[in-house]
C-alpha cells in the first residue's frame, strides 16, 4: 500500500516508534497475556483508529479513519489478505496487515467500497488525487519485481502498536506472526515499503530478517526503501542446490 509508518505500505504503513530495546540493549518479551490472532470485521474501526494515531505520516492516515476502516474490513474479507491483532485481555493493542495479492485487494476495494469510501473522504481525495494514483499504481505491480517499489511475494501492508505497549517487543512479535502466516499460505518471500527516515521501523524489519533491496520515491519528494524477506529454501530447492 504505501510507505510504512509509515511502517509498511500506506497500509500502507508500518510503524513502531523506535527500536524496541530495554535498558540493557536486549529486546524484552511482551507480556504472556498478549495473544496474536486473526481479526474479525468488527475490529476494523479500532484498527483504523490505531493506524491513524500511530502512522500519522502515511497518506492513508491523511484520508481519515472512516476510509481506513473500510479498507481494513476489505482486508479481513479478501481471501489473499489478512489482518492480525495483538489481544491483551480482550483489548487490541497492536495489529499487522498483509496480502499475497495486493493488486487483487485494491481491485476489490475500488469495486466494492470505492463509492462510499470516496464519499467519506471526498475533500481530502480531491487535494491528494495525485497520491491516490501513485498508491494505486504501486498496488498494480504485476509481481515480477519490475517498477518503482514493487517487490516479490507477499506485502507487509502496515503494523502499529498502541503507545502504552511500545518498547516491549510486540512489534517484532507481530512481524514474526506475519511471517508465520506466510508459511501457512505457502508464500516463500515478502517485502515492505518503509519511509527512508523511519529509523525505528527499518530496525524492526532488519531484526526480523528483512534486507534493504532498493531506494525509490513512491510519492515525489518522499524517499522510501523497499525491504525484502526471503524464507528458507524448500526441500526441493535444497535438493537441487
Amino acid at each position: 500500500m504505501g510507505p510504512n509508518a509509515e511502517g509498511g505500505r500506506d497500509p500502507t504503513s508500518a510503524s513502531d516508534r523506535g527500536p524496541e530495546t530495554g535498558g540493557n540493549g536486549q529486546v524484552p518479551e511482551p507480556p504472556l497475556s498478549v495473544t496474536i490472532r486473526t481479526a474479525v470485521e468488527s475490529e476494523s474501526p479500532a484498527v483504523a483508529r490505531l493506524h491513524a494515531e500511530q502512522i500519522s505520516e502515511g497518506f492513508l492516515s491523511f484520508l481519515g479513519p472512516r476510509l481506513l476502516a473500510r479498507l481494513y474490513r476489505r482486508i479481513v474479507r479478501h481471501p489473499d489478505s489478512f489482518l492480525l491483532v495483538a489481544d491483551l485481555r480482550g483489548q487490541g493493542v497492536g495489529f499487522i496487515a498483509g496480502s499475497t495479492d495486493v493488486r487483487g485487494l485494491y481491485r476489490q476495494f475500488v469495486v466494492r467500497d470505492g463509492i462510499p469510501a470516496a464519499c467519506s473522504a471526498a475533500p481530502r481525495l480531491i487535494v491528494g488525487w495525485r497520491r491516490v494514483l501513485e498508491t494505486l499504481g504501486h498496488g498494480a505491480s504485476d509481481g515480477t519485481g519490475a517498477g518503482s517499489g514493487s517487490g516479490l511475494g507477499a506485502e507487509l501492508l502496515s503494523v502499529a502498536v498502541a503507545p502504552d505497549r511500545q518498547g516491549l517487543g510486540l512489534g517484532r512479535r507481530l512481524v514474526a506472526s506475519f511471517l508465520q502466516e506466510l508459511e501457512v499460505r505457502s508464500c516463500p518471500s515478502a517485502h515492505v515499503v518503509v519511509g527512508a527516515g523511519n529509523v525505528g521501523a527499518i530496525a524492526l524489519y532488519e531484526r526480523s530478517g528483512f534486507v534493504i533491496a532498493k531506494r525509490f520515491e513512491l510519492h515525489a519528494g518522499t524517499p522510501s526503501l523497499l525491504m525484502r524477506w526471503d524464507g528458507p529454501p524448500s526441500a526441493s530447492e535444497s535438493e537441487r542446490s
